[in-house]
């Protein structure tokens, strides 16, 4: 288990990445499905790199308030922004208005078929406000092109429950992780090569 400290420092930096995203990335869209819901069920082809895995962290909205938030780093990709390097995800959004962003310029939209379901992969943890509050994870991509599908379920534009499956591009489409998402609480499966991210 990562100590508080180290915790309380992935929060902030997903909290980060995912407001670097949005000042960087194209919104994605959504159906509406009812009055004041909607519903984004998306899938993108995103660059990967061999050297570096995919990195997924999440956290649930803590008692001080701080935002839950989920974020997919396919590649390390570094802007200048107020003068500060700021590293940007490709795939993020927090349980806030219109939050969510996908880095368009490494993800493109894909037809392929990504079922939203855990199989294959192992149970790693939950997290809840009380217990853990975030994951940080990373998984060799082991191909050029990872495929990131996302189902999210949003009132008045935010982010309520969200399933998130990362596949291979490739031929055998083998399973990544899946995130099962919301903001009190998260439960992520993984391939066995992952790890602390």
């Amino acid at each position: 288990m990562q100590p508080a400290w180290g915790r309380i420092v992935i929060v902030a930096a997903a909290v980060a990445v995912v407001a670097t995203a949005s000042a960087y990335a194209a919104p994605a869209t959504s159906t509406r499905a009812r009055a004041g819901s909607q519903v984004v069920d998306k899938t993108y082809s995103c660059r990967a790199a061999a050297k570096h895995p995919v990195l997924i962290a999440a956290a649930v909205r803590s008692a001080r308030n701080r935002p839950a938030v989920a974020a997919v780093t396919t590649v390390r990709k570094v802007v200048t922004r107020n003068g500060q390097r700021q590293t940007v995800t490709q795939l993020g959004f927090e349980d806030a208005k219109n939050s969510l962003r996908v880095d368009k310029s490494v993800c493109r939209p894909s037809s392929r078929r990504v079922a939203l379901k855990p199989g294959g992969l192992s149970l790693d943890e939950t997290v809840t406000p009380s217990f853990a509050a975030n994951l940080s994870v990373g998984c060799p991509a082991r191909a050029d092109r990872v495929l990131v599908r996302m189902r999210i379920a949003l009132t008045g534009g935010k982010p309520q429950r969200a399933l998130l499956a990362i596949r291979r591009d490739d031929a055998k489409r083998r399973p990544v992780a899946f995130l099962n998402w919301s903001p009190r609480k998260i439960t992520d499966y993984l391939a066995g090569d992952c790890g602390a991210g």
